[in-house]
Order: structure tokens, then sequence, then C-alpha cells
């Protein structure tokens, strides 16, 4: 009876295994993938459908998009760069570029930032309607800074080597400084401006 059980189990393991695996992804220029059950390329759309039961068929600009990365183990790059634009992206340098955005949004954090925008936030609760402008400005300042990057956590230390792949990583970072210190900052000051309010 165990042994059957022990059978069943691995076998309901590896369907569900092979269940997931059988799909395709989008990779987008923002370093973000979107796992699809089906995609087509239709005109100058991309055609594609989540893998949730009943999902409907959406649709997304090619130039948002990389590459598609089938379930087969294959890749078709959607990506192209213009060969008239020197500073434009060849689809490897952007292949790091993406891979640089990817590492950041999984391994860079900044819980200093936060704290020190919901504070700014709250204290901007004292300034009433005025208060708002707070969070945006102290987003603007601590976006126009990158992070260290010698001091950061990578997939990989030997890619800090890669220009393309540091300034991938930088651009997300400051994306999500900016992002987070808005946030941080806006409910910082919807807390300030209730406590004050409640005190006087």
């Amino acid at each position: 009876m165990r042994m059957r059980n022990l059978l069943f189990s691995l076998f309901f393991f590896t369907l569900c295994s092979g269940t997931l695996l059988a799909q395709d992804t989008l990779v987008l220029i923002n370093g973000k993938t979107i796992l699809v059950k089906s995609v087509d390329l239709k005109d100058y759309t991309i055609a594609y459908r989540k893998m949730e039961p009943k999902s409907k068929l959406k649709t997304i600009d090619p130039e948002r998009v990389f590459s598609i990365r089938y379930k087969d183990g294959t890749e078709r790059v959607i990506y192209y760069s213009d060969t008239l634009d020197p500073v434009d992206f060849k689809p490897e340098e952007m292949r790091m570029f993406i891979k640089g955005e990817q590492d950041a949004d999984k391994y860079y954090k900044n819980n200093f930032n936060k704290g020190t925008a919901f504070v700014l936030g709250a204290s901007g609760g004292l300034l009433g309607f005025y208060g708002l402008a707070v969070p945006p400005l102290y987003a603007t300042i601590v976006g126009a800074f990158s992070p260290k990057m010698e001091k950061q956590k990578v997939s990989d230390p030997a890619l800090l080597q890669n220009n393309i792949y540091r300034e991938g990583y930088e651009k997300k970072a400051r994306d999500r400084k900016i992002r987070n210190a808005m946030i941080g900052g806006l409910v910082g000051f919807v807390a300030g401006s209730v406590a004050f309010s409640i005190i006087y």
C-alpha cells in the first residue's frame, strides 16, 4: 500500500513538473518574464495567453519584447538593433543588459531608502497639502545616484567586469529606489497627516 502511494506521488510530481516546464516564456526588455501557454506573432503585435485557466488573449508591442523562449528549448529573438544608431545595443549586448536588470530585480535591496522615505513623508504631513511635494522630491534625489556595484550581490561576480551588465543593473536599481521612495514617502505622508490631525 505504501509502495503504491509512493509510486502515485512520484507519478503526480512528474506530471506536475512536466506541466510547469511545458510553457513558453516572453522575455521583456525591462528584464521581466511572462510565462505563457501559447504565443503567436501577428503583424505588428505579439498575442499570448497566460498560464491561468480561461485566460484571455492579450497583445504586447514587439518593441517591449527581447525574445520568445519556447518550451522545446529554442529561442526566437524579437529584438533588433538600429544599424544606423551607433549607441543602440546589439542583440547580445541587450541580452547582457537584461541580465543586469534581472539580477538587480532579484538581489538589490535598500531598506534604508524605504525607512528614510517614510520618515520624510511623515514629516511632510506637518505641511499639509504642500507636504505632498516631499516624496517626489526625495525620489528624484535618490534616483540620481547609482549603487556602488562592488558592494552589490550578483549572480556571478565576473559579470561586474561587463559595462553593459552594470548599466542594466544600475538602471533597474535606480528605478527601484525611485519607486520605493515614492511609495514609502506617500505612505509616510498619509500616516503623518492622520497622526498630526489626531494629536492637534
